[in-house]
């Protein structure tokens, strides 16, 4: 299951945006990493994450950083797929499937004999 943590940061410059992200990304199970700089919060979402160690890696460079909120993504079901139907009257019975052509023998009119090796 896929969670969704957002971390408060005092993210003035580029350079803290920088550094913050490349924290982030280094943890275990890490999908994706996000800034929103409107709010100052860093989003991080992935796959077995474990927040305490990360928060503890990012609190050696922010020291006043804290926890937003941490919650779990849920998933969209994708559509289930829906059959192909014949384009036109003239395709072949089984229609989705592969059609092979029949397979016949070739004969050389130039070489009457058969000879096998």
């Amino acid at each position: 299951m896929q969670k969704k943590i957002v971390i408060d940061l005092p993210l003035n410059t580029e350079n803290c945006r920088s550094k913050a992200m490349q924290i982030a990304v280094r943890s275990a199970g890490v999908i994706s990493v996000n800034i929103d700089k409107e709010k100052g919060h860093l989003v991080v979402i992935g796959v077995g994450i474990d927040f305490f160690r990360l928060m503890n890696c990012i609190r050696k460079k922010f020291k006043c950083s804290s926890i937003v909120s941490l919650e779990e993504v849920k998933q969209e079901k994708p559509a289930s797929p829906k059959k192909p139907s014949c384009p036109s009257p003239k395709c072949p019975p089984i229609c989705g499937g592969q059609y092979y052509p029949i397979c016949q023998p070739v004969y050389d009119p130039y070489n009457p004999s058969c000879t096998i090796m």
